[in-house]
């Protein structure tokens, strides 16, 4: 029973525990424990901070000081989320691998799938990370229907119902059931996956990818060859 000062939610928790696990995960403890990440993967703040600004804006990389050769962050690349990390990984691997290899998916599709499924589990050495990020983005995609009919007549609108609609095959029929199974196999049986969820991913990506040149043998770490290739 709820002890005083304390009202009952419809999910059994009271109001004092919701707001005390809001506390615990605000963006500033987000942030905190964000930092202790990057500083635990050997990531250098050399000239800029990371701070948080509002609920409008998140967070974001502020200067903070001059840097005698302008190198204002170091990442390492263990920290890239590329194809083949995806491919390396041990749930996903055995499962994308063959289908790569195929040609049925693409370097989208596995980071993608990756962003999804590592979100939802509950252990992901990249937690930090993706506390940090937008719940929601502001494109079209994410639009009510009443916001969306604002629209009508306009190439945005007709633009935006053909990009649901590839996105809805392509959740439906390839990525849906397979991040389910790898949730399955992960300890998590049951657990649906919705269309958000998968938006989340596909707008993650589509913000934050980036052509980066690797090292060959980063990208094919089975291969000697020192050629340099890019990456998403």
């Amino acid at each position: 029973m709820p002890g005083p000062g304390c009202t009952e939610q419809r999910d059994g928790t009271s109001s004092t525990e919701q707001r005390g696990e809001t506390m615990a995960n605000g963006p500033e403890v987000n942030l905190q424990r964000f930092l202790q990440w990057l500083q635990l993967n050997n990531v250098q703040l050399r000239g800029c901070s990371i701070k948080y600004s509002d609920s409008n804006k998140g967070f974001g990389i502020f200067y903070s000081k001059n840097i005698c050769d302008g190198i204002q962050l170091v990442v390492p690349l263990d920290l890239s989320i590329t194809p083949m990390r995806v491919l390396q990984d041990p749930l996903f691997g055995p499962h994308c691998r063959a289908m790569y290899e195929e040609e049925e998916v693409d370097d989208r599709f596995l980071i993608i799938l990756f962003l999804m499924v590592e979100r939802l589990r509950k252990n992901s050495s990249w937690k930090p990370y993706f506390d940090i990020l937008p719940t929601k983005f502001q494109n079209p995609l994410w639009f009510t229907d009443d916001e969306l009919s604002e629209l009508k007549g306009t190439t945005l609108y007709r633009a935006t119902g053909l990009q649901k609609q590839k996105l809805h095959h392509l959740f439906y029929e390839k990525m849906k059931k397979l991040a389910e199974e790898l949730l399955t196999l992960d300890g998590f049986p049951g657990r649906k996956i919705t269309f958000e969820d998968f938006l989340w991913a596909n707008s993650v990506f589509w913000s934050r990818a980036q052509n980066i040149p690797l090292p060959h043998s980063y990208v094919f770490p089975t291969s000697s060859e020192g050629q340099g290739r890019s990456t998403s």
